[in-house]
């Protein structure tokens, strides 16, 4: 133990036995193919399968984030009544969507003192014009889903659908599948 040198068999025992527990090793690995893991990526590993995310914490919580989000959007906007009332909402050119756009030039317009009653005039213009486009969308998309979905509950479709009108094409949740003048 506190020797100064080795004696030359107990030099040839231990390269021996290092030889024998690396062809051991070399063996187990040819069985199997691949090394042993770590303990920390085989922990790794075990958390990935359970929760079928990432091991990323960053990615993990972004996919956790993406899947609840896709989990409420189909609560509120799930079915295929609704789905059809998105799809009678996006494939028509709608004046609601640009009320917005609209009533800033107006109050830009109603500004200047000489154009004031003008701006007025088209506030009660864009207004009706909105009125008579909603109540129009809401009896074609009640309409049209009693026909397609007789036994159906429609609920709240018209209301659903007249909102949807009122935001812009871009900013609808969820996106539009339909281009403007496609049929559904």
């Amino acid at each position: 133990m506190f020797r100064k040198t080795k004696s030359t068999d107990e030099a040839n025992d231990a390269d021996s036995a290092q030889e024998e527990s690396a062809s051991a090793l070399a063996e187990a690995q040819a069985a199997k193919g691949r090394p042993t893991p770590t303990r920390r990526e085989a922990e790794l590993a075990r958390k990935q399968r359970l929760s079928g995310l990432s091991a990323d914490p960053k990615k993990a919580k972004r996919q956790n984030r993406q899947r609840d989000f896709e989990a409420q959007t189909e609560r509120q906007h799930g079915g295929p009544v609704k789905q059809f009332a998105r799809d009678y909402v996006d494939s028509r050119f709608r004046i609601a969507e640009f009320f917005i756009v609209f009533a800033i030039l107006l109050f830009v317009v109603a500004s200047v003192p000489s154009v004031a009653l003008l701006s007025v005039v088209l506030w009660l213009v864009m207004l009706v014009a909105i009125v008579i486009d909603s109540v129009l969308l809401v009896r074609g998309v009640k309409r049209e889903a009693h026909k397609r979905f007789p036994n159906a509950d429609l609920g709240r479709i018209g209301w659903y659908s007249l909102m949807r009108s009122m935001q812009f094409r871009k900013w609808r949740l969820p996106k539009p599948r339909l281009k403007r003048g496609e049929k559904f």
